[in-house]
């Protein structure tokens, strides 16, 4: 397998042990200054390739990634490996020249070091000058050109001192290249840094050709980073007139492809204000149009994108505005480098442009956001105004808000798919923590239950046996009910325990979350346990089948509230608070008296609760804890208010490092805690220890008291640590009536505290801690279904956050409390009756007079003083005296310590067993059967009640005459005894008389009741008998149904086979007819052709024909022509002839006359005939039509063949 390069931001590849891979990290695009100590790799970029393999490593795997990143390997660069453990300037790199040396970095491979990494050296040894760039002694050298030149190439050398840190002085030339230029640039610098004078400078400085433009010295550091970055290139690049393929084109020297390999690539920093250029690379189109977006919506222009594909990109300004950039794909480079590029923008800025996206504010503003989760759209809208010059509309900045969130916290949709992989990590870093999952059938997301190993260990080994059990709304798109179990710790603090996700709060939600919880806490014996709760939808009723030996509470503000509906009035109100608050049944029936006094109708609304769920003196005394008010799950509720806004994985985490950091910080409170019992319980002891001071205390002995407050005794037994106002007994704090009684004894209170309060049981409730997870990167894959979304219900209007607030908690427009009328009753000032006012009632706009009786009103106003002060109760304690012992089971891996403790503590401290010390002291009769007292000890404790054998109707009314009693007495109606005393005795008759109607009452309504009953039954057997007719009749309307059925099946069967049969036959014809069609058709492209054929042969023969004669006819006229040049010369050579006869004639000497035969006599005779030599013959007298030697004959006629 080849190595695979890793992407910016892919996370380090991490490699099992018997693998044989490693990760190769390549630093390019530097140099190496200086040596020895000094020795060093500048301006390097990094690149890692993963999954390198030792069995196939060798050179060429090198040469492959130096190709890769854009460098052109033979002969050019220098590879250089670096020795794990080792620096640059410790001598640990290793030159790479052949495989060899590749096998000796498989050998470190081998030994355990995964992690290589290599150094690219752009100007080799022997092109580099052997001398230091860094030097002890700095000195200030600059190259002589630098500024940008035509061409690469080497120019002439200079010869420049340099002085050695020895002081010998040496000449070196200077070789005027770009890459020389740049590493002598970089030693400038590096001299500069270290220390060297201005006068250094000035003397070791040889200016040869000097740029004032570009001197460093000038503090133009922005020039040094352009041309110390990236290779000067070459002038033509920004001519107008040349196009981006001319420059392009690679040149045929050496010089020319090098400054290819060094275009300045677009960095990641850069991104912050881009600047384009020419040259400029890029890794993908994506990083390319990120740049440009950026470029838009710094300066406000509306910039698009024309082309826009996978190998090219185009970006323009509005029309009219000359801003352009062109850039595609480079083989060269392999990237997308910039070819064409105007920098000009003639546009103005807009106020809005389309590159400003919600995603982008989103992804720019995140870190702000995440800083502050509870951002405003207005807050942030300021920002971007204030950043951008830019106001978005409100909709946007929701979205980008959104997508902020999504960045922080996930995708709200894919993170249900995580909670298989989060349980395991869950469970793999916090061993004993559970987590697990309910899903349908189709694998929507149904329920969730968690908790975490530290709390529960926490909660059975330090806390209380309460539970306060709530659910709370999640507030995102896909809802659902957070349901929670609270404990209270030592210092009377929230203690989460566990936690569940539920689609909707009903029955079967809570009897799941129940029953996972039992099974979690190990709870076998659910009679030591007490549940706090509200009246919740099914909770009662799950509480009922899964704790049914357990203590059922109800939170006394919650039925208040239900209360105040009907009931309302601060008497009223502050009458169910004393109510609730009475410690003993005594003080609870005096204060019931009282509220039947101020309303019967809201006395018997109360008495038809069980007192044991909302009332002190009805609860148990063994879970050490008097709360009335389920506050604890509130406050957590309110402790993760903003988890509950967040996605379903992003919430548990979220609620998981709250609980973690909440752990941190008990353990460190639990560290400066002073004493021995908490803080919070401390305070509670001192309001107690100064509210002794009203009390009297009356030793009786062996540790019982008699405390007197204001004419009330109160009896304390500090050895069983008991008052008889049950306050220290319901709590474990002693009350100030145990105070009063320490105080006198000369005891600590505070060593009269339970051991529930201890700062020790604070330590070891948080002594466990929530270990965090690893990265999600690295958790476990979980082969589980896959978890989709719930469905979402969607609900009219915008899905509501904030609670939906009490009448009494809403606040007025200047944020003071307000109390609205919603729910009041409103009386007619003219007709008395309810329901309108005056001007809504009819008897007024009448004007029929009212009958309406006027009746003098007299309120009793009732004492509203805090219970703890109040009088002597009317009716005294009625004691019953009760005790249980709770077995546990140990069938869980957690040991409830605190459960056990207090389970111990009521065995040995007994009302029916007491202590050793007074055994001994008492001498009495013979003690009671041991066997009964066992079980006396085991059985369940008999809930107290209001009905006694008389009833509590007879009660009710004799309060209710005697405070009338009261009141006359107090009006002056009644001035004798006796006249009372006949009163009283008139009311008992009434009151027997009414007894007897009650009884006649009963039993009439027990007639209807059982009539009725009857009734029902009747009913019932008549709507059994219609529904099972109903259901034969529906059994026989689907039978029918099903028959129609199966025969419009057939019909259709049939129809179906009868449509294909006809479509096929429609088919094999259609099939048939297109054949015929393409036979006929090819037939007649056949003739077609052949015609076509036919007639290019004839029209070929024409051609030729014609060709023929006009070679004929060409050659005749030649023939015509030449034998008229012929006859014309023969004409002038016949008058030539005839012209040099006459000549001779003339010249010849009278009498020679040759005669026939003979010669020419005398020395000056000369024959004068001319001589004509014969021609030969030639191939033009066939064609002139001429024998050979006959100039004079016809022309030659052709035959027709001839012709032909």
């Amino acid at each position: 397998m080849a190595p695979v390069r890793r992407l910016e931001g892919d996370p380090v590849r991490v490699y099992e042990e018997e693998s044989d891979c490693f990760t190769l990290e390549v630093v390019h695009g530097g140099f190496f200054v200086g040596s020895g100590s000094n020795r060093a790799y500048v301006d390097g970029t990094k690149v890692c390739y993963d999954d390198c393999e030792c069995d196939s490593w060798s050179a060429l795997w090198l040469e492959d990634m130096i190709e890769n990143l854009g460098y052109e390997a033979a002969g050019r660069i220098d590879v250089y490996w670096l020795l794990p453990g080792m620096q640059i300037n410790e001598d640990g790199l290793r030159l790479i020249n052949s495989d060899k040396d590749a096998w000796s970095m498989v050998c470190k491979v081998k030994d355990g070091h995964r992690y290589l990494m290599i150094y690219l050296d752009h100007e080799p040894a022997n092109k580099r000058n052997a001398w230091d760039d860094v030097v002890h002694n700095p000195v200030a050298y600059l190259p002589a050109v630098i500024s940008p030149v035509k061409k690469c190439g080497t120019v002439s050398k200079a010869i420049v001192e340099v002085h050695d840190p020895q002081g010998i002085e040496s000449s070196l030339p200077v070789t005027e290249s770009i890459g020389r230029r740049r590493s002598n640039r970089h030693a400038a610098v590096e001299s500069d840094g270290e220390g060297g004078t201005d006068s250094d400078k000035d003397e070791d400085y040889v200016p040869d050709i000097i740029d004032s433009d570009n001197d460093i010295e000038d503090g133009d550091n922005d020039l040094y980073q352009q041309f110390a970055d990236h290779e000067p290139m070459d002038e033509k690049v920004f001519e107008g007139d040349v196009s981006e393929d001319e420059f392009f084109e690679p040149g045929d020297s050496d010089e020319e492809s090098d400054r290819f390999k060094n275009f300045k690539a677009f960095m990641p920093g850069d991104m912050i204000d881009p600047k384009f250029q020419i040259g400029q690379k890029f890794e993908s189109t994506n990083q390319l149009k990120a740049a440009i977006r950026q470029h838009s919506c710094k300066h406000r222009k509306p910039i698009k994108f024309p082309k826009n594909d996978k190998t090219r990109v185009l970006a323009k300004c509005e029309p009219g505005c000359p801003w352009e950039l062109y850039a595609s794909w480079d083989s060269r480079t392999k990237s997308f480098v910039v070819k064409r590029y105007e920098t000009k923008h003639t546009c103005e800025g807009k106020w809005q442009v389309r590159a400003f996206s919600a995603r982008y504010i989103g992804k720019h503003y995140v870190e702000e956001i995440r800083a502050n989760e509870k951002i405003t759209l207005k807050g942030l809208a300021q920002l971007v105004q204030r950043d951008w010059k830019m106001t978005p509309k409100r909709g946007k900045l929701g979205r980008a808000r959104k997508y902020a969130f999504e960045i922080i916290y996930g995708d709200e949709t894919a993170q249900y798919n995580q909670l298989w992989d989060f349980g395991q990590e869950l469970r793999r870093s916090n061993l004993g923590s559970t987590f697990f999952l309910l899903l349908d059938d189709v694998g929507h997301f149904k329920r969730c239950y968690f908790s975490f190993d530290a709390c529960k260990r926490g909660f059975l080994a330090a806390c209380r046996p309460i539970i306060f059990l709530d659910g709370c709304h999640l507030k995102t798109k896909f809802g659902g009910i957070l349901l929670t179990a609270i404990g209270m710790d030592p210092n009377d603090c929230i203690f989460p325990v566990a936690f569940a996700i539920v689609e909707v709060e009903n029955t079967s939600s809570w009897k799941w979350f129940l029953t996972a919880l039992k099974q979690d806490l190990g709870i076998d014996n659910t009679a030591p346990w007490t549940i706090m709760s509200d009246k919740q939808k099914g909770l009662i009723k799950a509480v009922t089948e899964l704790f049914p030996d357990s203590g059922h509470r109800f939170c006394v503000r919650h039925l208040w509230q239900n209360f105040n509906k009907n009931f309302k009035g601060e008497a009223l109100k502050n009458q169910l608070w004393k109510c609730a608050r009475s410690s003993t049944v005594g003080k609870w029936q005096e204060n019931m008296d009282v509220m039947l006094v101020l309303s019967k109708t809201a006395h018997d609304w109360l008495e038809e609760l069980a007192p044991s769920t909302w009332v002190r003196a009805f609860q148990s005394e063994f879970p050490k804890c008097d709360v009335l008010l389920n506050n604890n799950c509130e406050v957590f509720n309110k402790y993760i208010l903003e988890a509950r806004e967040l996605p379903v994985l992003a919430m548990i985490m979220k609620i998981k490092c709250q609980i973690t950091t909440r752990i941190y910080n008990k353990q460190v409170e639990g560290l400066s805690m002073s004493g021995t019992i908490c803080p919070k319980i401390r305070k509670k002891l001192q309001k107690h220890v100064e509210w002794s001071n009203n009390c009297e205390a009356k030793p009786s002995g062996q540790g019982i008291f008699e405390i007197l407050e204001r004419g009330t005794p109160y009896i304390v037994d500090l050895q069983k640590r008991t008052c008889s106002c049950r306050r220290w007994d319901l709590s474990g704090i002693p009350c100030w009536h145990a105070c009063s009684a320490l105080r006198n004894d000369k005891n600590s209170p505070e060593s009269y505290v339970s051991d529930c309060y201890s700062v020790e049981k604070f330590n070891k409730a948080y002594e466990n801690i929530i270990w965090p997870c690893r990265d999600v990167k690295e958790w476990e894959k979980v082969d589980g279904m896959t978890i989709k979304a719930p469905q979402i219900v969607k609900k009219v209007g915008r899905p509501q956050k904030n609670r939906r607030k009490q009448p009494e908690e809403k606040e007025g427009k200047n944020g003071q409390k307000k109390m609205s009328k919603h729910g009041s009753i409103i009386h007619c000032s003219y007709c008395g009756l309810v329901g309108h006012n005056k001007g809504g009632c009819l008897d007024y706009k009448l004007g029929v007079v009212p009958n309406k009786e006027t009746k003098k009103k007299v309120r009793a106003e009732p004492d509203v003083s805090d219970d703890d002060l109040e009088d002597v109760p009317l009716v005294t304690k009625v004691n019953q005296l009760h005790t249980m012992t709770f077995v546990q089971k140990d069938t869980h891996s957690y040991e409830p310590e605190m459960l056990n403790q207090l389970i111990a503590k009521v065995s040995s401290v007994s009302m029916f067993g007491p202590c050793t010390q007074r055994e001994a002291a008492e001498k009495g009769p013979l003690p009671d059967c041991a066997f009964i007292q066992e079980n006396v000890l085991n059985q369940q404790p008999v809930q107290q009640t209001t009905i006694t054998k008389e009833g509590n109707l007879l009660r009710k009314r004799q309060v209710l005459a005697a405070a009338k009693l009261k009141a006359a007495a107090h009006n002056r109606d009644v001035v004798d005894q006796a006249k009372f005393d006949a009163a009283m005795a008139k009311l008992q008759q009434e009151e027997e008389l009414r007894a007897q109607a009650a009884e006649t009452k009963k039993l009439e309504a027990l007639a209807r009741k059982k009539a009725s009953e009857e009734k029902k039954k009747t009913e019932r057997e008549a709507k059994q008998l219609a529904a099972e007719e109903r259901k034969l009749a529906n059994a026989e309307k689907k039978k029918k149904a099903q028959e129609e059925k199966l025969v419009a099946a057939q019909q259709k069967k049939l129809d179906l086979e009868a449509r294909k049969k006809e479509a096929q036959e429609a088919k094999l014809a259609l099939a048939e007819k297109r054949r015929l069609a393409q036979a006929t058709r090819k037939q007649e492209i056949e003739e077609a052709k052949r015609k076509e054929e036919e007639d290019a042969r004839n029209y070929a023969n024409a051609q030729k024909l014609k060709r023929g004669e006009e070679a004929r006819q060409k050659a005749w006229e030649e023939h015509l022509a030449a034998q008229s040049l012929r006859e014309s010369n023969d004409k002038d050579l016949e008058a030539r002839n005839a012209a040099w006869q006459e000549k001779k004639r003339v010249a010849q000497p009278v009498g020679m006359v040759k005669q026939k035969g003979a010669s020419w006599q005398g020395s000056n005779s000369y024959n004068t005939t001319p001589y004509k030599k014969p021609r030969k013959a030639s191939m033009f007298d066939y064609l002139k039509g001429s024998p050979p030697g006959c100039d004079n004959a016809t022309p030659h006629e052709y035959t027709p063949d001839e012709q032909q």
